[in-house]
């Protein structure tokens, strides 16, 4: 008798929005631990780099070699890193594929990117594949990008640009990952006790919020479990105030399907504020969990984090859970120290003043020159130095 899997419950809050290079396992566990945080996404995955991670660790199909595996998956921790920081994409893939545990799996959504309905479908069964069989668990959910307004999506046809080119298409690669899903739980029945959600991430479509209900009604259709909306267009990418009343408006018109929305939030003030205004079901936020995770946790009443307290307690994680390279750390004490190195407010401040030390600070976060964890938590108690924040010295 075939056993019929119940979907996760999808928890309401805070969700971690997937990053490149941003929501890594350290900013995982940092947003979870610290930040409130009830669901988190990995950094977005190309669908064939993650087909090709399952090809490579599970060449042998009819009797793997445990013992081959375990070397081909502890050989990705040994990432091959440029001078600037950079890895090979199927690499990199397969380090954050293998960068996990069980108790990350637990609310982990994996975030595939692609074009194409059969490659977004093997994808899928790969993510489900890989994660049983290294953690005898699965992700809470696997999600489509179909909001990336970026250059490479541009010039790879996912993400907003395969909303805005093909529809129907769109719906097809939803269509696909869902039969995907439903299959491999289908083959695995007698050992798999849940069935993982489907969801995509899309934001404002141009033709405004009648054209986006009519979207994600296309999308229900086929049988995502829920919805998150950046609401904002593609042409606007991280810039201006989000469109709240579309937002709400998108919650209202699909009352049967989750809607998690996303954009500009910054605080637990603005988490409130959102769901209050929108009703919708969880907020998702992104670099405003770059920036300050602890603005987030509701049990800690601060006005402001000190940069120095969050960017250790992230370096603590990332000790405890290395990056992929060195620009993840990099781009993250980016966040954390942009307003005080890079004051936009402040009009005695300019960028071009090399006498100011919060310019010579910033340029020397920005370039290569930091790689290991302790050599940033050198770059913290210089900053303390130079700036006199006592609030926490760095171990």
């Amino acid at each position: 008798m075939t056993k019929l899997h119940p979907k996760m419950r999808l928890p309401k809050g805070l969700y971690l929005s997937p990053m490149v290079r941003g929501s890594d396992l350290a900013m995982r566990e940092l947003a979870r631990k610290h930040g409130n945080a009830s669901l988190a996404y990995s950094p977005m995955l190309r669908d064939r780099d993650v087909i090709s991670v399952h090809q490579i660790i599970f060449s042998n199909k009819d009797e793997p070699d445990k013992q081959q595996q375990q070397h081909r998956c502890q050989s990705f921790k040994e990432l091959k890193i440029d001078k600037a920081g950079r890895t090979d994409s199927v690499e990199e893939a397969a380090y954050l594929l293998h960068e996990t545990s069980s108790t990350d799996t637990s609310n982990l959504i994996v975030q595939l990117c692609g074009s194409s309905p059969q490659t977004l479908g093997e994808a899928t069964s790969a993510v489900l594949d890989i994660y049983y069989k290294n953690c005898a668990t699965l992700p809470f959910g696997i999600d489509l990008n179909l909001g990336c307004p970026q250059e490479c999506a541009k010039r790879e046809g996912f993400g907003a640009f395969l909303v805005e080119k093909d529809i129907d298409a769109t719906i097809s690669c939803m269509a696909s990952m869902r039969k995907s899903i439903d299959m491999y739980c289908s083959r695995h029945n007698s050992r798999i006790t849940y069935k993982p959600t489907l969801s995509a991430k899309i934001r404002i479509l141009d033709g405004g919020v009648d054209d986006t209900i009519a979207f994600s009604n296309k999308l229900k259709s086929v049988g995502i479990d829920f919805l998150a909306v950046h609401c904002r267009k593609r042409q606007e990418k991280h810039n201006g105030a989000p469109d709240w009343d579309a937002g709400s408006e998108i919650v209202a018109a699909l009352p049967d399907l989750p809607i998690v929305l996303n954009g500009g939030v910054s605080c637990y003030k603005d988490y409130t504020l959102v769901t209050e205004r929108t009703k919708c079901h969880a907020v998702m936020v992104a670099t405003g969990f770059l920036s300050d995770h602890l603005a987030f946790n509701s049990t800690v009443q601060l006005e402001k984090g000190s940069a120095v307290e969050i960017a250790s307690q992230y370096l603590d994680f990332a000790e405890k859970y290395p990056p992929p390279s060195y620009l993840y750390i990099q781009k993250h004490l980016r966040w954390i120290f942009r307003s005080n190195l890079q004051p936009e407010n402040d009009p005695s401040f300019s960028a071009s003043n090399w006498i100011d030390w919060r310019v010579k600070m910033w340029s020397f976060l920005v370039r290569p020159y930091l790689r290991s964890v302790e050599q940033f938590r050198g770059f913290l108690a210089l900053y303390v130095q130079q700036s006199g924040d006592q609030n926490r010295a760095p171990d």
